[in-house]
């Protein structure tokens, strides 16, 4: 049991690192093309900027359902019809389409590398540890630079 939840912290440590570098890329790439900023990004900070509260479901809330809904529920309920690869593309698909946002390839990818730990662990809070790591990354982030 002591291995499992080792390992566990390595792929959590991995993954969180994996989607920032991720995202840092696409940030970088949106600095060479004329691209607005995030409207999903900036309809949380105005959330937040009103009430400090609305800092929880960013950061603690979200993660958790989405990672229940997007990688375990939606490719389970798929997977029979169209595979397990074509029903986690799939539902990262959708991830980042709701998300509602222009930002649509770094939700993809940060989706299928979520995808890709809860697979690798069959751990569904593997994937929201992550998550909720990533998310407090980029809130740090967004607040430092403002």
């Amino acid at each position: 049991m002591v291995l499992k939840e080792k390992t566990h912290i390595i792929f959590i440590m991995q993954g969180a690192i994996i989607v920032t570098i991720i995202s840092l890329f696409f940030s970088y790439m949106a600095t060479l093309f004329p691209v607005s900023d995030s409207e999903n990004m900036n309809n949380i900070n105005a959330a937040i900027d009103g009430k400090l509260l609305w800092i929880v479901f960013p950061l603690l809330i979200s993660p958790i359902i989405e990672e229940l809904v997007f990688r375990k529920w939606i490719p389970n309920a798929f997977q029979e019809s169209i595979g397990r690869k074509g029903s986690i593309l799939f539902s990262n698909i959708l991830f980042a389409f709701f998300h509602f946002d222009l930002y649509f390839l770094p939700y993809l990818f940060n989706g299928l590398i979520y995808s890709y730990f809860y697979d690798k662990t069959k751990d569904i809070k593997v994937p929201i540890v992550i998550h909720i790591i990533y998310n407090f990354i980029v809130f740090l982030l967004t607040f430092i630079c403002r």
